[in-house]
């Protein structure tokens, strides 16, 4: 009787084992697509803040490519704004995900609320200001 006792109480300890050992590589793999998908925005980013350092710096290229609407050129600021914004989430992300810091995760998530509640308020506007 205790020989049975024994093997079950060992088949449930490496059934722990396993469950453990799962879920520590379910983990793993979360950590890592997090960092690869804000490795993505960071690059995503650094394009938008490259674009529009390049305006900045040379607007009579940019206005040749966009002769037909100068309005354009007044949307460099919304795209270095928004360059920055994606390379600080990006960064974010990037580093809490590989160091598991709770500290930058959270000031990640912070920034991902921001930035939802900023599109939720843009879109009520739109939706009463339709008419304007």
């Amino acid at each position: 009787m205790e020989v049975e006792k024994a093997r079950t109480r060992g088949g449930q300890g490496e059934a722990s084992a396993r469950g453990t050992t799962m879920e520590g590589d379910c983990l793993s793999c979360i950590k890592y697509l997090m960092f690869v998908f804000n490795f993505l925005i960071f690059l995503g980013g650094s394009f938008l803040l490259g674009v529009g350092v390049w305006v900045l710096v040379d607007p009579t290229g940019f206005r040749e490519i966009v002769a037909a609407n100068p309005l354009l050129f007044t949307g460099v600021y919304i795209i270095l704004g928004m360059g920055g914004m994606l390379f600080l989430l990006g960064f974010l992300g990037c580093c809490g995900a590989i160091r598991e810091n709770k500290c930058l995760l959270l000031f990640f998530f912070m920034l991902i609320l921001l930035i939802f509640l900023a599109e939720l308020a843009a879109a009520i506007l739109a939706f009463i200001f339709r008419e304007h």
